[in-house]
């Protein structure tokens, strides 16, 4: 393998959206000499800085080309790293990784910037990043989905594959055309075979490894922001995650699309959607794994009053904690078979956790199986709401805070930081 001689030059993370990032940038920044934040979009910061310098010491200058256009991206880089290296000095590390999707935007200028900068080219089948995309999506678009929704006549399928097309294709490009500074990772690897796929990728930035950073990954503090919001509320790196895109039904997507994606999956070896595709269409992946796959566990519901002690009680001191010994009463709803109305009440330190019906600040809605899934860290609370299976309705920051309670993470949570992802 070619590593490039830039020992702290800068990392950056590029992808399709919903291409597994997030998770890759906690990885990455649980390694102690690698910092990475959330989404920065630092091809965005370049592309305005560079017409600032342009515009000003550019032109007052009086420089010709080229050295006006060194001068200029020598400035810009001047004005990013110093706060990317403050940063930095500040987490206690080396160097550091910025993973915005947006950045395939501005590739050229980015390149040009940080000539030595090296690129983790992340991808992941078709299918899934379409449903991710489409799960995501369901109450609102992100606004630059919204092009490609009018360029296939408001179809949101044909819209959510172009954009995977479109956007690998560019990424495709760039790995050609840089082979020395590009390492190609897939969600799919990193996920099922963590060991033999992060190994190579740690020593292509020119780190150690140590197998051990995976047990660590969703025990260290990562900053907050503009990401994924599904990964805050996340335990561990699951792999069921992997082939849901074998439930949408292809012969949806117009054949022009259709073909170009699968040209595209052939180059990065997936298999292809044709007639046969289906939920054994991911099979090959699950070969030789590193580990087993966690199964979703179903514990019985015989006696939902008892899960609801054994889930909340032992922690109820957390959310006291973080809302300060507020008055604050959260109403629970199970539904299914077993299900009916319980109150966690703040106020009342005996009993906590009563059955029945009471004014209530903040009220979730979930089936009982969900209860055990998102507490064992088999599912996540915001996932859950994104299709559907959890309901919300009340006091909004409540409701965020109870969200990180659920999945034993409001340790992490930092209030000024926290986004309305139910919005």
């Amino acid at each position: 393998m070619n590593v490039p001689a830039y020992p702290s030059a800068p990392i950056f993370i590029l992808s399709c959206n919903r291409s597994g990032s997030s998770l890759l940038r906690y990885i990455v920044d649980t390694h102690p000499d690698i910092a990475s934040p959330a989404e920065l979009n630092l091809g965005d910061v370049c592309e305005k800085n560079y017409y600032l310098v342009a515009q000003t010491l550019g032109e007052a200058l009086y420089m010709v080309e080229p050295d006006k256009e060194e001068l200029v991206l020598a400035e810009v880089r001047r004005l990013v790293l110093s706060v990317m290296d403050r940063y930095v000095d500040a987490k206690g590390k080396k160097m550091w990784c910025e993973k915005s999707p947006h950045n395939l935007q501005h590739l050229h200028l980015i390149k040009a910037i940080f000539p030595g900068a090296r690129f983790i080219c992340l991808h992941r089948h078709a299918m899934d990043v379409v449903h991710s995309c489409l799960e995501s999506s369901r109450l609102s678009l992100m606004p630059e989905q919204l092009n490609y929704v009018c360029r296939n006549s408001g179809s949101i399928l044909g819209a959510m594959v172009q954009n995977w097309i479109e956007k690998t294709q560019r990424l495709l490009e760039f790995e050609a055309k840089n082979p020395t500074q590009c390492f190609r990772i897939t969600y799919e690897s990193y996920v099922l075979h963590p060991y033999r796929t992060l190994k190579p990728m740690f020593e292509f930035l020119g780190v150690d490894w140590d197998a051990k950073l995976l047990d660590s990954v969703f025990a260290v503090q990562h900053d907050l922001g503009p990401e994924d919001p599904k990964v805050a509320y996340s335990n561990s790196i699951r792999k069921d995650l992997i082939g849901k895109g074998a439930h949408i039904d292809s012969h949806h997507i117009p054949t022009p699309l259709l073909e170009k994606m699968n040209t595209l999956l052939t180059e990065l070896g997936y298999t292809l959607v044709d007639d046969n595709w289906g939920v054994t269409s991911y099979d090959y992946l699950f070969a030789n794994l590193d580990q087993s796959v966690e199964k979703i566990e179903t514990a019985s519901q015989a006696d939902t009053a008892e899960l609801l002690r054994q889930c909340f009680l032992p922690r109820i001191h957390e959310l006291n904690q973080e809302l300060k010994d507020r008055r604050v009463v959260y109403k629970i709803i199970v539904t299914g078979a077993h299900g009916g109305t319980w109150t966690i009440d703040l106020a009342n330190p005996d009993c906590p956790l009563e059955q029945g019906h009471k004014d209530a600040d903040c009220t979730f809605t979930f089936s009982a199986e969900d209860v055990i899934g998102i507490f064992n860290g088999t599912l996540n609370p915001v996932e859950r709401w994104m299709q559907g299976k959890l309901h919300v309705a009340g006091d909004r920051t409540l409701a965020e805070v109870f969200c990180w309670f659920l999945a034993g993470r409001l340790k992490w949570r930092k209030p000024s930081a926290s986004s309305s992802w139910w919005l």
